[in-house]
């Protein structure tokens, strides 16, 4: 038997582009800004803190040197 005509268990149907899927378009647009949101958030953490400690002055450690 030829195997390369047969019909893929994953591909059952065609995709209908007249009616998209508007739940799976708005959780990978809502997904994708939450995502960036938390990443400008970690950033003007990390910004503050490298700013705090700049501020804060020297190295305070006695048993590097």
């Amino acid at each position: 038997p030829i195997l390369a005509f047969t019909r893929s268990a994953f591909v059952a149907k065609r995709p209908n582009y007249h009616q998209p899927n508007w739940f799976g378009v708005g959780l990978a647009f809502s997904t994708t800004a939450a995502l960036w949101a938390l990443l400008f958030k970690q950033h003007e953490d990390d910004v503050m803190e490298y700013e705090r400690r700049k501020a804060e002055g020297g190295h305070k450690c006695t048993g590097c040197s």
